[in-house]
């Protein structure tokens, strides 16, 4: 096998598409790109706002949910429904009680969740030097969210062990991202994420990038609109 370059490698794959330097661009315009850490790994994921929550929080002076153990007690209430407060175990009674307000309404014996995801993450960008330890940390995220793996450091030799990393994205739906120079070149797009169950941990990684957007922007209906 005759080495060959990024450059030619994207002409070959027919995805001459050239991005700008800043990570964003891989994200969809409806997303805003927010830099979260989970478990000791730095990321960029797309947020799309949910616009309604955020307007709700913004009237009520309310910011990120970071309790998981509020999430966890707010996940046993359907939403906009009231159900028997006495119908919740002891300990989601006492953690609303202590984390709720806000968050939930109580009337008499009856209680109805008013906390709604801050959005939910489209996208994740996982950044390393390795091609081939990018697309593996990339493969550690589920597959309902779009995955992309940048190459941070994209060599003019071509290897065999670069092909069996495309081969690998490209079997797992993982798009992958190249810096070449001051360029960003697309090397495999990334498979449509799959429908998932939206669980506690999925909530819990919405709010992580809802807090950080919050910390690194002023809340306003125009930042609101790129949801």
């Amino acid at each position: 096998m005759t080495g060959r370059s990024v450059g030619q490698r994207r002409s070959d794959e027919r995805a001459p598409t050239n991005l700008s330097v800043d990570r964003s661009a891989s994200l969809r315009r409806a997303e805003v790109p927010v830099q979260i850490s989970v478990d000791g790994l730095s990321y960029l994921v797309g947020l799309e706002l949910n616009a309604v929550e955020h307007h709700r929080r913004s009237e009520h002076l309310l910011g990120a949910v970071a309790s998981t153990g509020l999430l966890h007690a707010l996940w046993e209430l359907p939403f906009g429904i009231a159900i028997s407060w006495d119908s919740l175990t002891s300990r989601d009674r006492s953690t609303l009680d202590q984390e709720g307000e806000g968050w939930l309404k109580r009337e008499g014996d009856t209680v109805v969740r008013t906390y709604q995801p801050a959005g939910v993450i489209r996208s994740v960008l996982i950044s390393h030097d390795s091609l081939s330890m990018a697309v593996k940390r990339a493969a550690a995220h589920p597959p309902t969210v779009r995955r992309v793996a940048f190459w941070t450091k994209a060599s003019d030799d071509w290897s065999a062990n670069q092909d069996a990393s495309l081969v690998k994205a490209r079997m797992l739906g993982i798009g992958v991202w190249a810096s070449v120079g001051d360029r960003i070149s697309k090397l495999v797009e990334p498979a449509a994420p799959m429908l998932g169950r939206p669980v506690v941990f999925r909530w819990w990684q919405a709010e992580l990038a809802y807090r950080n957007w919050l910390s690194s922007t002023e809340p306003t209906d125009i930042a609101v609109a790129l949801g």
